[in-house]
């Protein structure tokens, strides 16, 4: 079993490349469940086999989007993967440029390296706790706004995420303090986002660990800071709370 992070970190970010040229050059967009507020293609199947192959040689267990995993990894103390192989399916579906692949490592709950491979824009996001973030290899000093007026909130509305008029009123007074509020339909790349210092704070109830892992890695090994509570809707899904600053973490 691989426990060198480095070379861990090198694996993930050639997986991430290796998933993201297949859904460059075209994925199956063959829909294989539709509801009310989600839907899921053979790319994300097709994807999750070839990111768990590339990340086999590692000898570490995955918990993925498509095939899911042990739960109780994320109450152990040993590292797993966390995948999500295509992260805003819609926005593939409709051909909008905001997917990305999200390849997470994890110690128990806590973040500890990840990769988000935005593959419509060929940037990568890569991050090690401890070593800092990095855009395409080079080193960034994330660049977070003074205040929340200043600000950029991300947010967005998962498929267990509730949409009753008291949630929305909650989001509402939350976004009315900052400049900017944008929702990208990709959790991965929203957190990554904050972590790079390209957004301030990132807000989302009911998201799945596999959506933000990645991007939580990243946020740590920056320098921000995160709060991540379960929802109770399910295994492995939380509420979550951004920031690259603390302060503006305890106000929301």
């Amino acid at each position: 079993m691989l426990t060198d992070i480095d070379k861990l970190q090198a694996l993930a970010l050639a997986a991430a490349a290796e998933v993201a040229q297949k859904l460059r050059v075209g994925g199956d967009r063959t829909v294989n469940l539709l509801s009310a507020s989600d839907v899921k293609l053979q790319a994300d199947v097709d994807s999750e086999r070839t990111a768990r192959a590339a990340l086999a040689p590692s000898g570490l267990p995955v918990i993925g989007e498509e095939m899911g995993g042990e739960a109780a990894l994320f109450e152990g103390d040993g590292l797993y993967w966390v995948v999500d192989p295509l992260d805003g399916t819609y926005n593939y579906l409709r051909e909008q440029p905001a997917t990305c692949v999200s390849i997470g490592l994890m110690r128990g709950s806590e973040p500890v390296g990840g990769v988000v491979h935005d593959f419509c824009t060929g940037r990568v996001y890569a991050g090690v706790v401890g070593r800092g973030v990095f855009l395409n290899g080079a080193a960034v000093s994330p660049r977070w706004a003074a205040v929340p007026e200043e600000g950029c909130l991300m947010t967005g509305f998962p498929a267990l995420a509730e949409k009753s008029v008291e949630a929305l009123e909650r989001l509402a007074r939350h976004a009315r303090v900052f400049k900017k509020v944008r929702m990208i339909g990709s959790a991965a790349l929203a957190v990554a986002y904050v972590g790079m210092g390209m957004a301030d704070v990132y807000y989302e109830d009911g998201t799945n660990l596999w959506d933000v892992a990645a991007g939580l890695a990243l946020v740590k090994a920056a320098g921000g800071v995160f709060d991540l509570r379960a929802s109770g809707k399910r295994p492995l899904n939380f509420n979550l709370r951004v920031a690259g600053r603390r302060e503006w973490l305890d106000a929301l």
